[in-house]
């Protein structure tokens, strides 16, 4: 890092006294700015950033007191310290004046130079400190910004070739003309791809956490509903495992505001984490019930390895699992305890870890304010639905495995698909008929999938979802702006592609 250079203004009407200032200010990495009026200073002080002014007090046409106080009516110069100069005494009124307009000290002529450069060399440390500071803080923003986009990047690259192959399991999974056998093996293909895009959602919620970015969008939502959907996710797993999975939900005030996306990746997180802790034939067990204040109370007990209790304390810091330090036996990142705590807060919620200790079990306990059931039942996102239809879909994708698998799925579903490599086809396809949908990807080889839509929504109004391997808010935000009505992040569930779609309305509805 170098260091900064630290600029000076010396304002007086006699070019004797600059260049004796300046013979006594001089050192490395200092500029002096020289102005024999306040006129010329004020233009110095529209150009250069200074860290301190010595101005002379008695000048023609304006003064030093004058000149300052212009200073401190402009808010790029008001903050700047000022000492002023001076070859006569100076009564008390003029030196409150002085002090007023911005004045730090006064120095008397004949100035001795040992105090004239002990006060300004204090300023000018000062400045330096703050400089390099400042310098620091630019370059750790950019080092995040700089991780920020390699993180993206590196999600883009990961997501991207899982979409044909989550697609495809999940299409081969629901063909019943395959043997049970098989098709649990593909079962369990698509939960391992839909766990490898959870831990790349890690990585990129700790980047958001660690930005004070993570945003939640509550609503009120059913929390034994979410709680149902978990175990329907998990079971088989604790099945495979031989791991007894009980859910007793006694709670009587089980809503809440909250982002059930978010909230449903918090249960995930603790479920998971609980079957991946206890050993088969042990017991997993999710409670419910309401305290005093009628805050809704999930425990989440598990009989399972338990945690040591030095490791207790740590259990919701970043990168940590709380088993034996450097084995990690158990896998996976140690994020989703870290994450599952933000999100907690997010909702002005807590969550707590309990264990007696190693081989004893372990319980996580959330606690999270209850509202009243809406008068109209809620129907949990997880689990709408809607008549499906034939819509004339456009697909612009250039990874070909994908674009093929996507073409395959939706014209099997009943929809007709057209297909483009890149935007020039893109809009060439787009100009010769009416399109119900356009499904684009956002990288293309020949521009954005975003100037994609812009132009399209030009030409006419049409619904627009995006894929994408980035998620992060911003690239959401963009694509809103855009013109796109959904964003989907790589790998793209068929299941939510398909719930989208049935959502569209068309010309006939």
């Amino acid at each position: 890092m170098t260091k900064p250079t630290i600029k000076f203004l010396l304002v007086d009407d006699l070019d004797a006294n600059l260049l004796a200032l300046e013979g006594l200010l001089r050192r490395d990495g200092l500029e002096l700015l020289k102005a024999n009026s306040g006129p010329e200073a004020l233009e110095l002080l529209l150009i250069h950033d200074v860290a301190l002014a010595l101005l002379d007090v008695q000048m023609a046409g304006m003064d030093g007191f004058e000149l300052a106080e212009l200073m401190r009516g402009t808010e790029r110069t008001r903050r700047v310290p000022i000492i002023f100069l001076t070859a006569g005494a100076v009564d008390q009124q003029r030196r409150f004046r002085g002090y007023e307009a911005g004045a730090v000290d006064f120095i008397f002529k004949p100035i001795e130079a040992h105090i004239l450069q002990n006060k300004a060399g204090i300023f000018f440390e000062l400045a330096q400190q703050r400089e390099t500071l400042r310098q620091s803080a630019e370059e750790a923003q950019a080092a995040s910004r700089a991780k920020d986009d390699f993180l993206a990047a590196l999600s883009h690259e990961l997501r991207t070739p899982l979409t044909p192959v989550l697609m495809s399991a999940a299409s081969l999974q629901e063909d019943l003309r395959l043997p049970l056998e098989v098709r649990e093996q593909l079962a369990m293909m698509r939960r391992n791809i839909e766990l490898e895009a959870r831990l790349i959602d890690d990585l990129l919620d700790v980047t958001r956490i660690q930005r004070g970015k993570l945003s939640i969008e509550p609503a009120p939502a059913d929390i034994h509903e979410l709680l149902r959907h978990s175990d329907e996710i998990i079971r088989s797993d604790g099945l495979s495992k031989q791991v007894q999975v009980i859910f007793d939900l006694k709670a009587v005030r089980h809503h809440a505001l909250a982002d059930t996306t978010r909230l449903h990746q918090v249960f995930w997180n603790l479920l998971k984490n609980a079957l991946k802790f206890t050993p088969a034939g042990g017991t997993v067990t999710v409670r419910t019930r309401n305290d005093a204040e009628d805050r809704l109370i999930l425990q989440v007990e598990d009989t399972g390895v338990g945690i040591s209790k030095d490791a207790l304390p740590l259990i919701f810091d970043a990168f940590e699992q709380g088993d034996a330090v450097g084995q990690h036996r158990f896998g996976g990142l140690g994020l989703g305890l870290a994450i599952s705590k933000a999100i907690m807060e997010a909702h002005g919620g807590t969550i707590h870890a309990h264990s007696p200790g190693a081989g004893q079990g372990a319980t996580f306990t959330i606690s999270l304010a209850t509202v009243n059931a809406p008068t109209v039942p809620v129907k949990s996102p997880v689990q709408a639905s809607v008549a499906p239809q034939a819509l004339h879909l456009l697909i612009v994708e250039d990874h070909g495995a994908t674009r093929t698998m996507l073409a395959r799925l939706l014209a099997n579903g009943g929809h007709q698909v057209t297909l483009a490599a890149t935007m020039e086809e893109g809009l060439t396809a787009f100009s010769k008929q009416h399109y119900d949908v356009v499904i684009s990807d956002l990288g293309l080889p020949d521009g954005s999938g975003l100037d994609l839509m812009r132009e399209l929504r030009r030409q006419r109004p049409v619904h627009g979802i995006a894929l994408s391997g980035y998620g992060m808010e911003e690239d959401i935000r963009q694509t809103r702006d855009a013109g796109f009505s959904a964003h989907l992040v790589k790998p793209v569930s068929i299941d939510q592609l398909r719930l989208l779609l049935a959502q569209v309305p068309t010309a006939e509805s």
